[in-house]
């Protein structure tokens, strides 16, 4: 990247899914790429399986990453951990495991890299589930959860007040609500198509942490950010690194 277009160097970048520009989102080899290229964190998705473990894997149903026709809240543990994810024609010569959270978690710690986890819809068809996985992660200094279901929000601050928690936004999220309708959030996550009005004016009247996911590091923001902006997320940490 020439002098010109450095970005920001003030602000954290966390990589989306690990280095998913460059490897497959959510695995081993997209985490340690991470580290690799610079980022201050990872931001990854975790589901439940049937039996209760935390995986790290983006979608429920398992048919897009791995070809199996079952969602991951149909599937044990021991049945999940001998699948493999990866490109479709490839997945049976180089694909990768999905990864447990704990295992993600021990990772991080290794290598103190932050973790940003988003928790995904068999979360929140098991909020119960929280007090396991905020114990799983209590042991890293640099952590924080997501969502879009703000219900988990509420409860991640009511088990966890010090846990920080961001709520991921879509658009339908404020055409009928303001940010201040949603108290719990510690932070705000929003796509950068979402960098325009009828939003831009939120962002900049909230005292509350503004992180934009989409970025691929020549956006002009992105260049010149605004000073609501805290950090990024991105499939590209390595454009972000001065």
């Amino acid at each position: 990247m020439s002098e010109e277009n450095k970005v920001d160097p003030r602000l954290e970048v966390y990589a989306h899914r690990g280095a998913s520009g460059k490897y497959f989102e959510n695995t081993m080899k997209a985490f340690y790429g991470a580290v690799e290229e610079g980022a201050d964190g990872i931001e990854l998705d975790v589901q439940l399986s049937k039996d209760g473990v935390f995986f790290v894997i983006h979608d429920a149903d398992l048919f897009r990453l791995s070809g199996v026709r079952k969602t991951i809240s149909e599937m044990d543990a021991a049945e999940i951990q001998q699948l493999r994810i990866g490109k479709r024609f490839l997945r049976g010569v180089n694909g990768s495991s999905i990864p447990t959270l704990t295992s993600v978690v021990s990772f991080a710690a290794m290598e103190s890299i932050g973790l940003n986890i988003e928790l995904k819809e068999t979360v929140s068809n098991n909020p119960e589930s929280l007090s396991v996985l905020l114990d799983q992660i209590s042991v890293l200094d640099e952590v924080y959860v997501s969502s879009f279901d703000y219900r988990l929000i509420e409860k991640v601050k009511q088990l966890e007040p010090s846990m920080e928690a961001g709520l991921l936004l879509k658009k339908s999220m404020l055409t009928d609500h303001q940010l201040s309708d949603y108290p719990a959030a510690d932070a705000f996550h929003f796509h950068k198509r979402m960098m325009k009005e009828p939003f831009l004016s939120q962002w900049q009247q909230t005292d509350k942490t503004i992180r934009v996911y989409g970025v691929e590091g020549d956006e002009t923001f992105v260049k010149d950010p605004p000073k609501f902006i805290y950090g990024w997320i991105t499939d590209y940490p390595g454009r972000f690194n001065n």
